[in-house]
């Protein structure tokens, strides 16, 4: 074999072993919406993560994000707790 067909046969090989990985890890996770009220303004996100605070703590920063305005508003809205957790069907 020369050297051009092994290079082709180890980058697909590469390629199987991280799509299969990158499946596996896919089914391990969980999905949940989080809803979150601050001063008055409310939003609602949803993330995924391995584990279900995992998926919860980064809907629940996605949401902060959206209805604070700088770093000291973002640090409250994360220190209140969410105003619904609700888990969603996994993809």
């Amino acid at each position: 074999m020369s050297a051009g067909i092994k290079l082709i046969i180890a980058i697909g090989a590469a390629a199987l072993v991280a799509a299969l990985l990158y499946l596996s890890f896919q089914h391990d996770q969980v999905r949940y919406e989080v809803c979150m009220d601050f001063q008055g303004r409310q939003r609602c996100a949803v993330a995924s993560g391995q584990t279900r605070e995992e998926a919860i703590r980064a809907a629940q920063t996605a949401a902060c994000t959206l209805i604070t305005s700088g770093r000291d508003e973002n640090i409250l809205c994360l220190d209140s707790p969410p105003r619904s957790i609700r888990e969603l069907p996994s993809q």
